[in-house]
């Protein structure tokens, strides 16, 4: 499958963005509950990534890159381990929810992982969540990742994979999903490239490569269902627009506002890799 007609299951695109640079999300920012859906993702994904991120190793002065950085509250927290030695740099197309953040160890940068350029050899750690997949030029970007890494540095990637979700779903709730899917095609994301992490990162002769995932399995009415029904709400227009049913999206939110149903969601799978400390090109 070419990465053209990859399906975007998260919901981000590439298209025009605000003062003319490119956006990565269908999900515009401006949708008045645009923070409400992040700060749901983020109850939800948040406390795995501080434990991945606390097993690397961070400690006070360490330089961190958090690329993505949507809401910032991995920002945040990565601010409070690394105390006033250390510096978070939280990049994101659209800063709008970074902004009101007011750490003394946090500078935030307007960034475009497409077309801008990141410094090299200049954090301890490097994080994503949720983003390289949604991005055709991931592997260009991957290698910018690496070599903004200081010798010695950590790569943690976060991603999903949707395979749960064919395997196991059924009636509105597969439907939907489907349509989601359709609907966000022709984006260039790649759903399933999450599960290609670990081979990828030893690619780019990183030492220490790890990785770990897991299924979200949910209950109706749950932070993760809320989540889900506010990211379709949101692309309510283009799901439907492949269902051509109100009545199925319908459904579909209601089931997932039911606490006695249950649900598998994307999986998520983590990769991580240090950067050798000395390269060979620096001999």
């Amino acid at each position: 499958m070419k990465d053209e007609e990859r399906f975007d299951f998260i919901g981000r695109r590439v298209g025009e963005g605000r003062k003319g640079t490119m956006s990565t999300y269908v999900f515009d920012n401006a949708w008045e509950q645009a923070r409400q859906r992040l700060a749901l993702l983020e109850q939800c994904l948040d406390p795995v990534t501080c434990r991945r991120i606390k097993a690397l190793g961070i400690a006070n002065g360490w330089q961190c890159l958090e690329a993505g950085a949507g809401g910032g509250s991995i920002a945040q927290w990565l601010c409070s381990r690394v105390g006033v030695t250390g510096r978070v740099v939280a990049i994101d197309i659209d800063t709008r929810f970074l902004d009101a953040l007011h750490q003394t160890n946090l500078e935030v940068r307007r960034h475009n992982l497409i077309s801008d350029q990141l410094p090299e050899n200049s954090f301890d750690l490097v994080h994503t969540r949720l983003v390289l997949m949604h991005i055709p030029s991931r592997h260009e970007i991957l290698r910018r990742l690496v070599s903004a890494l200081k010798p010695g540095g950590w790569l943690l990637l976060e991603e999903q994979d949707v395979y749960p979700v064919l395997a196991t779903a059924s009636g509105s709730y597969r439907q939907v999903w489907t349509a989601f899917m359709q609907g966000m095609a022709r984006q260039g994301v790649a759903p399933e490239w999450a599960r290609d992490l670990p081979q990828l990162l030893g690619e780019q002769r990183l030492h220490e490569v790890g990785a770990e995932g897991d299924i979200p399995i949910f209950s109706g009415a749950s932070l993760m269902a809320q989540f889900w029904s506010l990211t379709w709400k949101q692309v309510r227009a283009q799901i439907q627009a492949v269902l051509n049913e109100d009545e199925i999206l319908d459904d579909a939110l209601r089931t997932l506002g039911d606490a006695t149903k249950w649900f598998a969601g994307p999986a998520n799978i983590a990769a991580w890799g240090r950067r050798p400390a000395k390269s060979k090109d620096e001999g």
